[in-house]
């Protein structure tokens, strides 16, 4: 009965022991199934949020995506061949998901399913030169007499809208109608010409009357696409509803826009806080933003008091929270009552007291 009980054990033992082998080979065809599957895993395109590139360039998946892994080979696939031509006004276009998944999937170089796709969509922005540009000035441009300009309609409308906004002429791109190209090309010798803008818009409306020597006078009006190369401002991330934006926040960038596009410019970005969320690459604009509350309450601020042709400063405490020109109220540290005060800039605001123009002091 002894040798029976240890004959049972040892086969008992012998059990174990294969049950172990076959979970170890079992662990084993697991582990490689899974190294196998983080191998796949690891080819992913990623698509970034934004890319800038050459307008003149094609674009490859390379440009506006990160690749790991066996993607790395899909590098110098073309995603367009010609983004100049697809792209709007602005110079921008956007590249979707499903769009880089059958570009993928066409080229046959990888199966579609061996790679991994993350991100929503690339927003492109294509880049121009602008070396023939001369240096920016604060000197106003010069405008010649209406009357020395040009032979032709479409130069007096040219010189009119340099004049009317201020700018260089190579900041202004202008379209006009097929219909308006014989008024246009009209001759205006022996003719006084007036111009005169009469909306603002993408197309701006205009009124063109002529006077001839023997007072005749000629009506026109016709429409002008306008565009102005401005500098605006950009986000470098995305930023949620009530963010204040700081100087890592935005990036100064260059847009043709239509005339009545109230940008935010680059000076005026750190006192502008967003009235909703907002992605990366997107040109602020009014709608994106109101003034923030550069001076919170609490706050000890630099306080110009400015009464004729002296100054004074003194540090004040603010009773309320105020945004860029607006009135609020404070209180001195070294003395009590309380006074009001415009917003500036962060820590600063200043009081009018009696103000006298300096021409009348120095007589």
């Amino acid at each position: 009965m002894l040798r029976t009980k240890r004959s049972a054990q040892s086969h008992s033992f012998v059990s174990n022991r294969r049950i172990v082998s076959v979970m170890s080979r079992f662990a084993i065809m697991v582990i490689l199934v899974l190294v196998a599957v983080g191998a796949r895993g690891q080819s992913v395109v990623t698509l970034k949020p934004v890319a800038r590139l050459d307008v003149d360039q094609p674009i490859t998946l390379g440009d506006i995506a990160i690749l790991t892994g066996d993607a790395l080979a899909l590098a110098e696939l073309v995603i367009d061949s010609d983004p100049a031509t697809h792209s709007g006004p602005d110079r921008r276009l956007t590249i979707n998901l499903e769009g880089v998944r059958k570009l993928i999937a066409d080229s046959g170089s990888i199966g579609v399913g061996r790679v991994a796709i993350r991100g929503d969509a690339c927003r492109v922005i294509l880049r121009t030169q602008h070396a023939e540009i001369p240096p920016k000035t604060t000197e106003k441009p010069e405008i010649l007499p209406v009357s020395q300009i040009g032979y032709t309609i479409k130069d007096h409308v040219k010189a009119k809208l340099i004049q009317t906004l201020g700018i260089d002429a190579d900041h202004l791109q202008l379209t006009f109608d097929e219909a308006d190209k014989t008024l246009l090309s009209t001759a205006t010798r022996g003719w006084t010409v007036d111009v005169q803008p009469t909306g603002s818009s993408a197309k701006v409306p205009m009124r063109i009357t002529m006077y001839d020597r023997h007072g005749g006078i000629r009506d026109e009006s016709i429409r002008v696409g306008v565009r102005i190369l401005r500098e605006v401002v950009r986000t470098t991330r995305a930023l949620r509803r009530g963010a204040t934006l700081t100087p890592g926040d935005f990036e100064i960038d260059e847009a043709w826009l239509a005339p009545d596009v109230q940008f935010v410019e680059p000076i005026a970005a750190p006192t502008v806080r967003l009235k909703r969320n907002i992605g990366a690459g997107v040109m602020l604009t009014s709608g994106h933003t109101e003034l923030a509350e550069v001076i919170k309450r609490g706050d000890i601020v630099s306080v110009h008091v400015i009464s004729g042709t002296i100054v004074l400063r003194t540090p004040a405490r603010a009773l309320e929270s105020g945004r860029v020109g607006e009135q609020i109220e404070f209180e001195p540290l070294n003395t009590e009552g309380r006074f009001a005060a415009v917003v500036k800039a962060a820590g600063r605001a200043v009081v009018l007291a009696g103000t006298t123009p300096l021409e009348e002091v120095i007589r």
